[in-house]
């Protein structure tokens, strides 16, 4: 019987591994993902501002507006 209760504690340990490990993994992939859609949503706004230009002419108010109007979005 001892043999069977060591068994099922390490089936609920692997198990338990498992899942830690898969949901780390999930969190990794969705921080990727954010990154990588908040550095795109950074180009849009780089490419709006600059206007075909090298530099953007910075005291635009774009980025009030953004916000104000992702908000309401």
């Amino acid at each position: 019987m001892s043999d069977l209760i060591d068994s099922y504690q390490q089936l609920i340990s692997r198990i338990g591994e498992c899942l830690t490990q898969g949901q780390q993994r999930a969190f990794e992939q969705v921080n990727t993902l954010l990154v990588e859609t908040y550095w795109q949503i950074g180009q849009y706004i780089v490419e709006f501002e600059q206007k075909g230009n090298e530099r953007a002419e910075y005291g635009s108010r774009l980025l009030t507006q953004l916000s104000r109007d992702l908000k309401t979005a």
